[in-house]
């Protein structure tokens, strides 16, 4: 009996096993189908896009649109031609010039995974955040010494400031009437905004951080984490936006490294029922431009009259007057205005990147050939001449470069050219050189510089 019964077992757990077997080879089919069914709809999407340009170009040779001018003047109004000329926007492919060399590679920035970066104004200094909690500040031109270490002492030699919860985005104040403020901001998961001091007296033993010495309760504070920060170009008024969907502007003046205080001024605050994805300043600091998520439209204040409100709909016009209705199926995780200031990045949850002109809120261009999703945090740079778009990737260790004219990848920044081996969370893209930098989950920091 015994041995029956084991030949029982026996016959269940290889019949067990072959159904197992059919079962994972369903599995995989089914995970193929998937696959293909994501890149039919990602095609339908660009198709539809096509479809929905070609209709606004057509349905009207000069059509008058409403734009952020309007609300630079409080004139709700005020109209603008879009002239048939409008099109020629980045018609000339780019010169092949661009940051694509890796020049230096900072090992293991972060004791644990690097999530944000930013560049001074005047390239010195580099500033990333991690998942550490700490904040750093680097000289990165140290890196550039001759010796296989030199890298290596450029990390050893930065400022580490402890910011008490992950550090999630970073920014440095910009020139403001020809003075830089020497403080960079560092947004966290706790909610809170941490200002550090980076002035000329860098040492790695002071306490940096700075603390508020007005009358307020000592600092920048929201109830979510921090969704993204930016400085105005033209004030030391500093935008944080948070996941509680709200956006708080803040002067920043009197800076006392000594003392390590400044003086903090609330200067208005900005509520919505959605997170805040996405800001950045526009109109050399008079407008304030925003993503809250569930929306089809960009939401801009008017700074220099009462905080006006505008939009900017993301479907390329006002509504009415695109040939469609106003919804739209991605969410704006990213915002870059052009060096110039004449257009709009805007980096989406759906694959796709698109260039928008300020003026008219006209979609010039739509940019494809990468992946992210949801999940994803999408990040983009300008280069200097403003003929190429830096990019990230959710499936590639990568960082897509796009010729904005053929709206085409020419390049990918990857590991077999000295790229990162891992995930790139963030690129910044310096306003005053051809310097790029980035961020990885491999744990290092890169500086792209032109191939010489």
């Amino acid at each position: 009996m015994d041995l029956l019964g084991d030949m029982g077992h026996a016959d269940q757990l290889t019949s067990t096993r072959e159904e197992n077997k059919v079962l994972l080879a369903k599995v995989k089919e089914l995970n193929f189908r998937i696959h293909e069914l994501k890149a039919e709809n990602a095609a339908l999407k660009a198709e539809v896009e096509m479809y929905r340009e070609d209709y606004s170009k057509s349905s009207s040779s000069s059509r008058r649109t409403s734009g952020p001018d309007s609300y630079n003047t409080g004139d709700e109004s005020k109209e603008y031609l879009v002239d048939d000329d409008a099109d020629d926007d980045f018609v000339t492919s780019g010169n092949g010039v661009y940051p694509s060399d890796a020049a230096v590679t900072l090992p293991r920035i972060h004791t644990g995974n690097p999530l944000c970066c930013s560049l001074h104004p005047d390239d010195s200094l580099l500033a990333t955040g991690g998942a550490d909690s700490n904040l750093k500040l680097c000289r990165w031109g140290l890196a550039l010494a001759p010796g296989d270490e030199s890298s290596s002492n450029a990390v050893a030699n930065s400022i580490t400031i402890s910011c008490g919860a992950p550090v999630i985005c970073c920014a440095f104040a910009q020139v403001s009437k020809g003075r830089t403020l020497p403080v960079v901001a560092a947004g966290c998961m706790d909610g809170s905004v941490k200002l550090a001091y980076c002035g000329i007296e860098l040492d790695s033993t002071s306490d940096r951080i700075l603390v508020s010495n007005g009358d307020d309760d000592g600092g920048i504070k929201h109830t979510k984490y921090v969704k993204t920060l930016c400085w105005s170009p033209s004030e030391p008024i500093l935008a944080s936006a948070s996941a509680d969907g709200t956006v708080q502007l803040t002067r920043v003046e009197n800076v006392n490294s000594e003392a390590g205080a400044v003086t903090l001024e609330t200067l208005s605050s900005m509520h919505f029922d959605e997170a805040v994805e996405a800001m950045c300043y526009l109109n050399n600091g008079d407008t304030l431009c925003c993503y809250v998520r569930g929306n089809s439209f960009l939401t801009c204040f008017d700074l220099k009259n009462n905080s006006k409100q505008s939009k900017m709909w993301l479907n390329g016009g006002s509504v009415g007057t695109a040939g469609f209705d106003d919804h739209v199926s991605f969410a704006v995780l990213s915002l870059l205005p052009s060096p110039d200031g004449r257009y709009l990045a805007a980096a989406t949850d759906t694959s796709r990147n698109i260039i928008m002109e300020i003026k008219t809120s006209r979609i010039v261009k739509n940019l494809y050939g990468h992946k992210n999703d949801s999940y994803s945090t999408p990040k983009i740079a300008w280069s200097s001449n403003m003929q190429y778009l830096y990019g990230n990737s959710q499936d590639e260790n990568c960082i897509c470069v796009w010729d904005i004219a053929s709206a085409s990848i020419v390049n990918r920044l990857e590991e077999e050219g000295s790229g990162h081996t891992g995930y790139v969370r963030d690129i910044y893209s310096s306003r005053s050189s051809d310097t790029v930098v980035s961020v990885s989950f491999d744990k290092t920091a890169k500086i792209w510089l032109r191939d010489m």
